[in-house]
């Protein structure tokens, strides 16, 4: 096969060949194989070329869309949705991992960060949200090892406190400001201690 012409249109270059066959790559495939019109070419070497050109995309895509904080099951699901191949994803997973762009430990150390912090989530939620999010059970089961349980409580208090008042004493209302605490993802255990804490003036 010889390439027959090689010319740009929009953000890819067309190239050509003299078996009316023709692909389209990026500027850095063309430039990181050296081709050229006239050059003469293997079909091997073709679907190298095809190979390479998508890999380099999907890096490209991932490199964009890592810089948002994502998990490796975000990230295989967005390349999916950009028709990547099975085959591409996995050849570049490592890349991303050993140039630490994609780090699922440090996203869920992160997220259990904010779920405190933040958005007050229990740990049943925060578990959940993470598992969700395509978190392994062994890396959630690691990160949580130091869960602050004390904190986990101040939290647990200061929901509470913003549904009933010490003094609280309609038992309708109580179970409510339970089952909003359980929908916030903390256990039971944690609930009736915080509760019972709470009304008793502890």
């Amino acid at each position: 096969m010889i390439i027959s012409n090689i010319i740009f249109d929009k953000k890819k270059f067309i190239i050509s060949f003299d078996n009316d066959e023709e692909i389209k790559i990026s500027e850095d495939t063309l430039v990181n194989f050296g081709l050229y019109k006239g050059q003469e070419v293997e079909e091997e070497f073709v679907e190298n070329l095809k190979f390479e050109d998508e890999k380099t995309e999907a890096l490209l895509l991932s490199y964009k869309f890592l810089q948002r904080n994502k998990t490796k099951k975000q990230l295989v699901d967005y390349l999916y949705k950009n028709k990547i191949q099975r085959e591409i994803i996995d050849n570049i997973l490592p890349t991303l991992e050993e140039k630490k762009y994609l780090n699922d430990e440090d996203y869920a150390r992160r997220y259990l960060n904010d779920a405190l912090n933040i958005r007050k989530y229990g740990k049943n939620k925060t578990r959940y949200m993470l598992m969700s999010k395509g978190i392994e059970k062994n890396v959630i089961d690691k990160v949580m090892e130091n869960y602050d349980y004390e904190l986990e409580y101040m939290n647990a208090l200061e929901l509470l406190e913003k549904r009933i008042s010490k003094d609280e004493s309609d038992p309708k209302k109580v179970y409510s400001a339970k089952n909003y605490l359980q929908g916030r993802g903390f256990e039971f255990e944690i609930i009736n201690f915080t509760v019972d804490d709470y009304l008793n003036g502890e």
